[in-house]
């Protein structure tokens, strides 16, 4: 018995002290129709006291995501996010940013895009997406 509440007090500490994320305001950029990408902003929330890292992304919208971040009016694709513990990180135009690449098909104002997003220590979470139009920012062109 006593075994079993020390393994059940092991598994609360553990648990309690593991990053826990929260995604808010997620929205993706409307595009022309012509275009083949578009891109992706959120707020990526650590509640926890550990900190956390977005690894991977994936979407149902197009073949590729990836995080970019904008440094002097050039983009760079990003391998890891790093999301602190107990702060935040804005993936909003003209900073980081999730660009999707290889649209599967046009996205309007309105339509859901699911996206994915994998993190070193808290897993996969789940984000529904809507698609609103363009406000500010910058899109890639190079690819």
């Amino acid at each position: 018995m006593k075994k079993l509440m020390l393994g059940s007090l092991f598994a609360a500490t553990l648990s309690f002290a593991q990053p826990k994320i929260e995604v808010k305001d997620a929205w993706v950029r409307e595009v022309p129709p012509t275009s083949n990408m578009s891109a992706a902003y959120m707020i990526i929330e650590n509640k926890g006291k550990e900190p956390d890292k977005l690894i991977d992304a994936a979407s149902n919208a197009s073949k590729i995501v990836e995080v970019h971040e904008t440094v002097e009016g050039r983009m760079r694709r990003v391998k890891a996010l790093e999301v602190p513990a107990g702060g935040k990180v804005e993936l909003k135009p003209g900073g980081y940013h999730m660009m999707l690449i290889n649209l599967n098909k046009p996205l309007k104002e309105g339509d859901k895009v699911e996206i994915t997003l994998k993190f070193e220590k808290s897993g996969e979470i789940k984000v529904q997406a809507p698609v609103k139009k363009g406000m500010g920012g910058h899109m890639h062109h190079n690819y």
